[in-house]
């Protein structure tokens, strides 16, 4: 049977943690409800909670422990398969070959591989020859791997109308076409575009490549909001709200 409504001075109080417990944590407070005394005291019903809480403590470290597990395995499948010079990490080729299979054979671009070191290691380098990524940087390597490939088709789209000179890559020129169609015909002035390269470019070659298109758009999005709150917050200053220009303004 469930609890009893909550009634002010009438019979036993349903605790107010229920609301939120999960329904094996309820039937567990049920439990201790019809086996503790007439009122359900205090007492028990904390000792009850504590039990809860210690059992969700150990439902995370069993959580924590197979997802630890898990990473282990993964990472000891990643090295046997494609650390070839047996050096314990990923090397420049052997991450492409890495990155390639998980793309069904297709072969990941230079800029594609050179892109996702930075991304899994999050430090820039002009050395990718000698560059790698260790086991620590494999799940950040296929998450941004997965997430771009995800993306790639509209990416392609995108450079198939602005890479007028299709060298697989955006000039200042080409980012500012882009950017400007995105910002409703206002082309973006020298000053905006390289804000955008020094925030996108995280390869460093001095253009946007295919997979650092996604991080151009989206800082270039950023800035346009910050813009248009400033813009609004300035109107706003100089005409506050229900004021006109020869007064108050009447709303109806």
């Amino acid at each position: 049977p469930e609890l009893p409504p909550f009634q002010r001075g009438a019979g036993p109080q349903r605790p107010a943690s229920t609301q939120t417990l999960s329904r094996d944590d309820s039937e567990i407070l049920q439990k201790a409800y019809h086996r503790g005394t007439a009122d359900f005291e205090p007492k028990t019903q904390m000792a009850t909670l504590v039990l809860i809480q210690k059992r969700k403590e150990c439902a995370r470290r069993r959580e924590l422990f197979e997802r630890k597990r898990e990473h282990k395995k993964f990472v000891k499948d990643v090295l046997a398969s494609w650390d070839k010079g047996g050096s314990g990490d990923l090397r420049f080729d052997e991450v492409k070959e890495w990155l390639s299979s998980v793309a069904q054979g297709q072969s990941a671009s230079e800029d594609e591989i050179k892109w996702v070191i930075v991304m899994a290691t999050q430090q820039q380098t002009s050395d990718f020859e000698n560059a790698a990524i260790t086991p620590d940087d494999f799940s950040r390597a296929i998450e941004a791997w997965m997430s771009y490939r995800e993306c790639k088709a509209e990416i392609e789209d995108i450079f198939k109308k602005y890479d007028l000179d299709s060298s697989g890559s955006l000039d200042k020129a080409q980012l500012r076409s882009l950017l400007g169609e995105l910002n409703d015909g206002a082309i973006p002035n020298d000053e905006e575009v390289e804000w955008v390269f020094k925030h996108a470019d995280v390869i460093g070659n001095g253009v946007i490549t295919k997979p650092e298109l996604a991080k151009a758009i989206s800082v270039w999005y950023v800035h346009v909001a910050e813009l248009d709150q400033a813009r609004q917050m300035e109107q706003e200053a100089v005409n506050p709200r229900g004021m006109c220009s020869a007064g108050p303004c009447v709303i109806s």
